[in-house]
């Protein structure tokens, strides 16, 4: 059966797939949509939480999303299958099967492949069942890797190991008989082939873990899904063609995105950022519609002051710019979060620029001697309760006046005052530097 045929119309989002296998109506698609862009939350996750969709639902509509995209299947085909996946309760290959997916069985034996070759060579599968997966992958024009997973006879996981051990090989990073013996010991132990081969001292991870390959910074962004992550890396290693490539030409990402991901990718394994850190950065990117450099500018700029803040914490604390109760939950927040007091306290806007800016004014003068740091805290303390800025305060707040009558304290705008005594001191000093 031909299904890979009537491809004009492009692939279709998962409520217009839902709508259009009559999963869901369409009233009920508008008001997750509604939900979906106040909470920007993915249309199918809502669906989900207002029990529209079970998870096995939702994940062969993301799987039949995957293949149109992939141009490997027709709408038709998809929403047929999708259809009696759903309706009927049966596995998505069971839908398949039911259209007429398997192929005929007199057709002839193909050739194995290496992804094949590989997996037959670690035990995981066996020559009839690869043939068989072949057929079918032939028949429909799709990836042997997909086709072996809707079969069943490997796991989604397994198959992104043999994928990768493909990888390694032909980067010379392990030999053939390591990247079976890899892939053994993972399919065994129900881990990744990254552990199996660290553990045999064929790979080092610690230096694997300093860098990360552009399809699974995409895939950690939210910007590309597992399974097509997974099938741009087979079409990259049976076409030769870098998998970065692959989401362009299969139309997963823009090649704008794909340069943005590319430069990330730089980064990482120069050391710059971390994986996570650069996942997120392209995920602010992509939906700000900005450069990356624009989401690390910001972000830098925020580190720098986060850095400023934590220098003058101990002055912050003295004079009690954060209450107490708030100044503990931050403190449990940092520690929890693994982040410092000054990014806590950024992040939940816990002191108001004007504040932070008056601190590092007093902190310049209690450092370079003009003021003392009793002194200091008791201006600081002024600025809190009166939201005026520093200069005011410091006109305001005389050295020798007691901290409890700080609330007695009349602002003093008279900018003659400046002319002698302390104040002129302090203001001369200003002046002469």
């Amino acid at each position: 059966m031909e299904i890979a045929r009537d491809r004009r119309a492009g692939a279709k989002r998962i409520g217009e797939l839902l709508v259009a296998a009559g999963v869901i109506r369409q009233e009920v698609l508008a008001e997750a949509l509604q939900i979906a862009k106040k909470s920007s939350t993915p249309v199918g996750r809502v669906l989900l939480t207002i029990g529209e969709l079970s998870e096995r639902d939702l994940l062969a509509a993301i799987e039949i999303q995957s293949m149109l995209r992939e141009n490997l299947i027709s709408n038709e085909f998809g929403i047929r299958a999708l259809s009696i996946c759903i309706t009927s309760k049966v596995p998505l290959e069971e839908a398949f099967r039911r259209l007429g997916f398997k192929a005929p069985a007199e057709r002839e034996v193909l050739a194995t492949g290496e992804l094949g070759e590989m997996l037959i060579a670690a035990g995981i599968i066996t020559k009839p069942v690869l043939e068989e997966c072949l057929r079918q992958s032939e028949e429909n024009n799709l990836p042997l890797g997909r086709c072996l997973v809707l079969a069943r006879a490997v796991s989604s996981n397994l198959l992104t190991s043999a994928l990768t051990a493909q990888v390694l090989v032909r980067d010379g990073k392990i030999t053939y008989d390591q990247a079976v013996a890899g892939l053994q010991a993972a399919y065994r132990k129900q881990q990744t082939i990254e552990v199996s081969l660290s553990e045999s001292g064929a790979l080092r991870v610690q230096q694997e873990d300093k860098s990360v390959k552009v399809g699974d910074l995409l895939t950690k962004a939210g910007l590309v899904s597992e399974s097509d992550k997974v099938s741009a890396i087979e079409k990259g290693l049976v076409e030769n063609i870098p998998v970065g490539q692959v989401f362009v030409q299969l139309g997963m990402v823009s090649p704008t995105v794909l340069d943005e991901a590319l430069k990330l990718q730089r980064q990482v394994n120069e050391g710059t950022v971390s994986i996570l850190q650069a996942a997120e950065i392209l995920r602010q990117a992509n939906t700000r519609g900005v450069p990356v450099d624009v989401v690390m500018n910001e972000k830098s700029n925020k580190t720098q002051e986060a850095d400023n803040l934590n220098r003058m914490m101990a002055l912050i604390k003295k004079a009690e710019l954060i209450g107490p109760t708030e100044m503990q939950r931050a403190e449990v927040l940092a520690r929890d979060l693994k982040m410092s007091l000054g990014e806590i306290i950024i992040s939940k806007d816990l002191m108001s620029n004007k504040l932070i800016e008056a601190t590092q004014q007093a902190k310049k003068l209690i450092d370079d001697g003009i003021v003392s740091e009793a002194h200091g805290i008791k201006i600081l303390t002024f600025c809190k309760r009166s939201g005026v800025i520093f200069n005011e305060a410091l006109k305001s707040v005389p050295p020798d006046l007691e901290h409890e009558d700080l609330d007695d304290v009349e602002i003093n705008e008279d900018k003659e005052e400046n002319k002698g005594g302390f104040l002129g001191g302090i203001f001369g000093m200003f002046k002469k530097k």
